[in-house]
């Protein structure tokens, strides 16, 4: 598979020096602080140094994805992990390995000028919906990561039911208003 080969070599030359990599972002997970269409530039190399609320671009199984970091495993076999969410999402990510991390992501550039990553913008009830979901992971990461990684990923499904509610909340709506 062309895209397992691309993502081992992207390991491999990351794992061992630290390059920059400019990419360009798709879609709108990551809110008002990277737009879609935006491009970024990850300081690529060992995952040391990043703490909460620092945005990095990760490996998943079929592409790199740039997130906030908002947890570090703090005991055992959790320290190898962090969570992050996207600033645009209401749930966070599934626990991400250290391992799987390409990097910061320090700069993007929207029409040409290339500026830091501005702070999260997510609105308070968003917050409060991610917050939840939030604790029970970090919870069940520093007790057991498999648990966790097991647990989050039927709510990360869930990450598109807000969505989905709210349009059929207007559809319903729509239609019974014209009538």
């Amino acid at each position: 598979m062309q895209v397992m080969g691309d993502l081992a070599r992207l390991r491999a030359v990351t794992g061992k020096t630290h390059v920059v990599i400019e990419s360009q972002v798709q879609g709108a997970s990551m809110g008002t602080a990277i737009p879609d269409g935006a491009h970024i530039r990850i300081r690529a190399g060992p995952a040391e140094g990043l703490h909460t609320g620092k945005v990095i671009a990760f490996l998943t199984t079929s592409r790199v994805m740039a997130h906030r970091v908002v947890y570090e495993g703090r005991r055992g076999a959790a320290r190898d992990f962090v969570i992050t969410q996207g600033d645009g999402n209401w749930l966070c990510d599934p626990p991400v390995e250290r391992s799987c991390i390409v990097g910061e992501v320090q700069s993007l550039a929207c029409e040409g000028e290339w500026r830091p990553i501005g702070a999260a913008r997510i609105h308070l009830f968003r917050r409060l919906v991610a917050g939840t979901s939030r604790a029970l992971i970090c919870l069940a990461l520093d007790c057991n990561p498999a648990f966790a990684v097991w647990i989050s990923r039927p709510i990360s499904r869930l990450r598109r039911a807000p969505r989905l509610v709210w349009l059929r909340l207007r559809l319903y709506f729509a239609d019974h208003v014209r009538n």
